[in-house]
This record gives C-alpha cells, sequence and structure tokens, in this order.
C-alpha cells in the first residue's frame, strides 16, 4: 500500500484534497462511491483528506485551470485503459474506435481523420503530463478491460489504502460520529412539521 503511505505523506505537506479521475465514462459511478468512502471514512478529528469526484475529459476543461494555477493542495489519480491508444477492445471498452474526425478547416488539421479514441487519450496523456510538469502529485490505474475482476478489484484496493490511511492518521473509519446531529435534527424537524 505505498499508495497510501505517499498519500498521507503529502497530506502532511499540505496537500489534503485527492482528485479522483477516470478517463473510463463507466466509472463515473465509482468515482461517486469513492468520493463517499473517503469523506465519511477519512474525515475525523479536524483532519483527513478530502476527495474531489472529477470526469476526463468533461472536468479535465472545467476544473484543469484550478488544478493547474490554484493551490497546490491537491493529489490526482487516474483511471484509463491499458494502452487506451493501441487496444481496439470491445465496444463496451472502446466505444469510439471507429469514428474519425472530418474537418477542412485548416487550424483543426491535426484532428484530421483521428479517431476520438485518439482524441481521448491525447486528452488524459496532456492532463497528466502537464500537471506532473507543474509538480502534482500524479498516478495512474489502467487495466485491461472493464470486468467484473477489474471492478472488483478497484473496489478492494480503495477500501485497503482508506483502511490505511485511517490507520496511519489514526482514526477510526468505520464510524459516522459527526453525521448523527444532522440525523437527530432531521428527525425533529419532521416531528413537528
Amino acid at each position: 500500500m505505498e499508495g497510501a503511505g505517499a498519500l498521507y505523506l503529502y497530506a502532511q505537506r499540505a496537500r489534503t484534497q485527492t482528485v479522483l479521475m477516470p478517463y473510463v465514462d463507466r466509472l463515473g459511478p465509482f468515482a461517486f462511491w469513492f468520493r463517499q468512502l473517503w469523506a465519511e471514512s477519512l474525515g475525523k478529528n479536524r483532519t483527513g483528506l478530502t476527495p474531489l469526484r472529477a470526469m476526463g475529459t468533461v472536468d479535465q476543461h472545467s476544473q484543469l485551470q484550478l488544478y493547474m494555477d490554484g493551490p497546490c493542495d491537491k493529489t490526482f489519480t487516474f483511471l484509463s485503459y491499458k494502452d487506451s491508444l493501441t487496444q481496439e477492445g470491445s465496444g463496451a471498452q472502446a466505444p469510439f474506435t471507429g469514428i474519425r474526425v472530418q474537418t477542412h478547416d485548416p487550424e483543426l488539421a491535426y484532428l484530421k481523420g483521428r479517431s476520438l479514441k485518439e482524441v481521448l487519450w491525447a486528452e488524459q496523456k496532456a492532463t497528466m503530463d502537464s500537471l506532473s510538469a507543474a509538480g502534482a502529485p500524479v498516478r495512474g490505474f489502467s487495466f485491461e478491460s472493464l470486468s467484473e475482476k477489474t471492478l472488483g478489484g478497484l473496489y478492494m484496493h480503495f477500501i485497503l489504502e482508506t483502511l490505511v490511511i485511517a490507520f496511519l492518521f489514526d482514526i477510526d473509519p468505520l464510524t459516522q460520529p459527526a453525521v448523527q446531529q444532522s440525523k437527530l435534527l432531521t428527525r425533529d424537524y419532521l416531528s413537528h412539521l
């Protein structure tokens, strides 16, 4: 669990926000799950790491300005297909393989004949390389396909990583004491409507 140790050490250097950015649309719900797992497990005793969900390429364009030129308080984890540029894969794995960009605009000549798969690969690589060049901690997980085994492995990895980070922060990741007050107030407000 080297990643857990590295994230803990970065947190000691004020990098207390961690961005999970899948470049696989089907992992959108997984990124929501990750955000919930880290927030409820690690946000205790005025410590922890703030999870941020981002989806490549949409959030790359809407948030990259902040990531590159804002506070240096984030680490970045990217999820993608292994060899996403060269592997054809199945339709579910690589839905844009056969679609090619058509343009007559000379300013867009670099796109002509490129598959959307190639464009997505270039977007991800450029984002990772730019963040890394700016000194941001960047790591990537890649996989052959998004199978049940792969998804199970991702869930297990992040659960174990959460437990290790909680141990390093000396917090109990299995409780949610701060949420209790809101639950009690909600019940009270509803009973007095």
